[in-house]
Parts: C-alpha cells; structure tokens; sequence
C-alpha cells in the first residue's frame, strides 16, 4: 500500500502546543493540524520538518525526538504522518501558508477543529503526558527504588539470555542495558566478561548505577536510541513496560536497527492488557503472551527464541510478568521500509 509521507512539528511554546489553520483553498482548509509537510525523495523527516518550517513560518528549528506515528486514508490518498519534537530556535512567525496559529495545552487542543489525520497524534501527546510522572517517580525515590531492585534475583533470566549469544568470547561480545535502573544487572554481565554500555533516562538513578558498575552511563531516553548494528544482545528488563503504546513500535525498531544481525533482544512487561497508571502513579504499557507475540509479528527482521510468562513475589503480592526473547535474523526489510522511507 502506498502513503504520502508527511511530517508534524509538535512545537512547544511555555508548555503550550503549536497548531496552524490552514488557509482557504487548500485541502481541508479551515482545519487545524500540526505544522510540516511532505517528504522530498533523499530527505529524512529530521530534514524534511526543519525545511517546512523554514518556509512556513521563516523560523529556524531543532528537530527532537519521535512523538507518534498517524495513518489515514482520505480516499483519494493515504497518509502517513510522523510527528516529532520540536524547539524553536529563532525568528519570528510568519504566517506564509496558513491563516492563523495558536498555542494551546494538550488537554485544550480538542477544542479545535483538527484535519483527520492529527487526531491520532493528539491522542498519543495525551497518553505520554500521563507517561510523564513516571519519570519524576524514578527521580524522587532513586535512593529508595536502587536499594530495592538491586538485591532483586533475576539470575536465572539472565542465564536465558546470555545463553541465547554467539559462543564466541564473552569479551568481544556488546551488550546494551536498556533502562539499567541501579545497574544491578549491567553489574552481572561485566562481571561475567562482556562489554556493556547501560542506560539509563533518571540522571539520580544513573548517577547511583555509575558508582555500582565502575564505569559512566548514558543518561538519555531510550526513545533518542539512534545507532546501528553496534550491540550483540540488548537487555530491557522492566523497562519498556513504561514506553506509550504510540512509540512501541518505534522504539522496538531502533532497537532492532542498534542490533547486529544474529543480535538478541530480551524484554519484559507486566501482564495485562492496555495502558494505566499504578497506585504510585506509574505509567505500564501491558501485554498478555498472546498481545506481545502479535507485536514481535510486525518486524519481519525477528525471531522468536522464547516466549514465558511467570509470577513472583514482590512487595508482598504476586506479580505476573510476560518475557520475549527474540533475536534479529537479517537485515531490516518492510518494517524499516516503514520507518525509513518516510
């Protein structure tokens, strides 16, 4: 199926978003959407977005990381619209291809008649906004949630997965700790002769798992992971279970582009369907064996080693986790093309 791939800035202006109404005579005149356009052929969205700015509103921009991903078929064409983030860098609006613009609150941009295609894009800002508390949990109880989790056994899954690499030597062998937490288990693949780089997105919880490892970690986002073919195996134990639903996807992908081919990716999700919020105000992104192996099925570039799910004590309760081992059996074809193409 062919789309006309497009892009959105999600530009933020004191915590308010940027939307424009386009100008009569265009399609769907009258309707709001996210500023940006079509991708020229040799473009990445990156550049296709800072272009479309620039002759939109003569402001210079820099383009951030991926928000969401919308596609909608109008009839006469089929859209795919990639939304990233955006930071104004200079020059003032100016209005070249539109009526007018506005900035408002995530929550208020329903007040807005909005061009089909941006819907999605609002309901993906709405759901990561309640992601965000996660992020201030990790950062408030660092000292609490390291001490906790690094006395937490995992061994045995750890025997999994490191089982699952090349028997080459240990010491040639990458590995990336995506989300180290306390570094607990960052601690037990070095100890074990492999390199690692881990990451982690709390800088207090990073900076805690640098003097538990001996050595830096990357304090970033796993969203803003943009490396290819640089790991042998990637370890997200507990981690993407927080990752929007709207951004699945995209991060399983650069995950997979980070990975050499023969590479293995390990993960874990609480068990449940949907999103929520838990009593601490956690964001989960939840899966049954069933959900996960549908999502394993959208990149073609995997396959699955072993799917399990298992229940343990913590805090008191029963726990129901979903665990995939997958590993990446050859180069990117339709899934990157979908990705990649834009």
């Amino acid at each position: 199926m062919n789309y006309i791939n497009v892009t959105a800035a999600i530009l933020t202006l004191n915590d308010k978003v940027l939307s424009a109404k386009r100008s009569p005579g265009k399609h769907l005149a009258g309707h709001w959407e996210f500023p940006g356009g079509k991708i020229e052929p040799g473009e990445t969205p990156e550049q296709c977005l800072k272009r479309e700015l620039k002759e939109e509103f003569t402001i210079e921009a820099e383009i951030g990381e991926f928000v969401a991903e919308s596609i909608f078929d109008y009839g006469d064409k089929r859209i795919r619209l990639l939304a990233y983030k955006v930071k104004h860098l200079s020059g003032e609006f100016q209005l070249i291809d539109h009526d007018e613009i506005r900035s408002l609150p995530i929550e208020d941009l329903d007040s807005l008649k909005w061009a089909p295609a941006d819907l999605p894009i609002i309901e993906a800002l709405k759901q990561q906004a309640k992601a965000q508390p996660t992020a201030e949990f990790y950062s408030n109880n660092a000292k609490a949630y390291y001490d906790e989790t690094l006395t937490n056994d995992v061994n045995h899954v750890c025997d999994r997965f490191l089982s699952t690499l090349s028997s080459t030597n240990s010491a040639k062998q990458h590995i990336l700790d995506l989300g180290c937490g306390a570094g607990r288990d960052s601690k037990v693949f070095l100890d074990s002769g492999f390199t690692v780089t881990a990451l982690e997105a709390s800088k207090e919880l990073a900076l805690l798992a640098e003097e538990h490892i001996g050595q830096p970690v990357l304090n970033m986002r796993y969203q803003q992971l943009q490396v290819k073919n640089a790991y042998d195996g990637i370890w997200a134990c507990a981690s993407l279970l927080h990752c929007p639903k709207s951004q699945i996807e995209y991060v399983m992908q650069n995950c997979i582009d980070a990975l050499k081919e023969g590479g293995v990716f390990y993960f874990s999700f609480k068990h449940g369907e949907g999103e929520r919020l838990d009593d601490w105000g956690r964001f989960f992104n939840d899966y049954t064996l069933d959900s996960l192996k549908s999502l394993i099925a959208i990149f073609d570039e995997l396959e699955v080693v072993e799917l399990w799910q298992e229940t343990e004590l913590l805090r008191g309760k029963n726990q129901t986790w979903v665990n995939g081992l997958v590993r990446k059996i050859g180069e990117p074809n339709r899934v990157v093309q979908r990705i990649n193409s834009k």
